[in-house]
């Protein structure tokens, strides 16, 4: 029972939190049956490399942010280390121990994430990020698996965040939602 339970979250977690379309090659209709459970087809799209200066712009920044950073009733922000810990599917919590997903978010506007069971990184990728209100968290992945994506691929999960910051929620089309939580952020914020 416990093999089904750990083969099952990390069929879970792999199909959420991978983008194994990442490859400019795997963008081609003939493969997009094979696009991660996460990512609306219609809604990954290739996308020119954003200037540093737009992703920092976007990446934390919305109308709804208080300018005071004494404020302590500000929106929080999507910024620091978040671990995956459970999927919720439909109901079914499953805890997740095996295998680890981490990503990161700068303040900068870059995103590292990866993914490992049994201490092997079995998916990575890396790029710029930018949230649309109220609840869309758009990935730009520039590189995938060690590999420079050219033309770099857009996905767009639909997030939550806790009212502290340190709860994120990645939620799929189908409604599975994987669950991470802040393990790091960085200083002063």
């Amino acid at each position: 029972m416990k093999i089904v339970e750990i083969g099952a979250s990390v069929l879970i977690v792999s199909l959420i939190l991978a983008a194994g379309g990442c490859k400019a090659k795997d963008t081609t209709p003939a493969n997009a049956a094979k696009a991660p459970v996460v990512s609306n087809e219609n809604e990954a799209k290739a996308a020119p490399p954003s200037p540093p200066a737009a992703a920092t712009s976007n990446a934390n920044n919305s109308k709804e942010i208080a300018p005071s950073s004494t404020d302590t009733s500000k929106t929080p922000q999507l910024i620091g280390t978040y671990e995956a810990r459970e999927v919720d599917d439909k109901g079914v919590v499953t805890l997740i121990s095996q295998i680890k997903t981490v990503i990161s978010f700068s303040a900068a506007g870059t995103y590292s994430r990866a993914s490992q069971a049994l201490g092997k990184i079995y998916h990575s990728d890396s790029g710029q990020f930018r949230i649309e209100p109220p609840n869309k968290l758009v990935l730009t992945i520039q590189t995938s698996k060690k590999t420079i994506l050219k033309p770099p691929i857009e996905k767009i999960h639909t997030f939550s965040l806790s009212s502290d910051g340190d709860e994120l929620r990645l939620t799929s089309d189908k409604g599975t939602t994987a669950v991470f939580h802040r393990v790091s952020k960085p200083k002063g914020a």
